[in-house]
């Protein structure tokens, strides 16, 4: 054999077994236990705090029934109420602790109805520039039932 060749492939060698040390110390020994994930992530992930209720926990209580009734069958029914009102599940464990105010701003609402070529055209998009004349979205409609004006 050539000594170029040997050379090239005790080098393509050295390469591998340097990768298969280098993979040895920086992948987790979890790794792979659930298929192509951190086995420890899942118990990461249950230590979390839960912060969010969930759309149902708003109208089961009866504190917010009418709301969540309008909501429901409103076109906006597919939002979870805290995308725009922040997380809720310290207010629903404890009534006097209030979530932050819903975010009313035209950006916020321009996140979902500026208009843009990539959504479809049956979804209700605005041009920001010609439309509401800079006023918040909430003057004219309503959130919980958009279409009602």
């Amino acid at each position: 054999m050539q000594p170029h060749l040997k050379r090239a492939i005790f080098l393509l060698g050295v390469v591998i077994v340097g990768f298969i040390f280098i993979r040895s110390l920086v992948v987790p020994d979890s790794y792979g236990q659930y298929g192509a994930y951190r086995g420890d992530s899942v118990y990461e992930n249950r230590n979390f705090t839960v912060e969010y209720a969930g759309s149902q926990s708003c109208g089961d209580e009866n504190c917010h029934k009418t709301l969540y009734s309008i909501w429901a069958d409103s076109r906006h029914k597919t939002v979870n109420c805290e995308t725009c009102h922040g997380p809720s599940e310290k207010h629903v464990s404890n009534v006097r602790i209030m979530p932050s105010p819903a975010n009313d701003s035209r950006e916020f609402c321009g996140k979902c109805h500026y208009k843009m070529v990539a959504r479809p055209s049956s979804f209700p998009q605005i041009d920001p520039e010609s439309h509401g004349e800079n006023l918040k979205c909430a003057y004219c409609h309503n959130p919980h039932k958009p279409w009602f004006v």
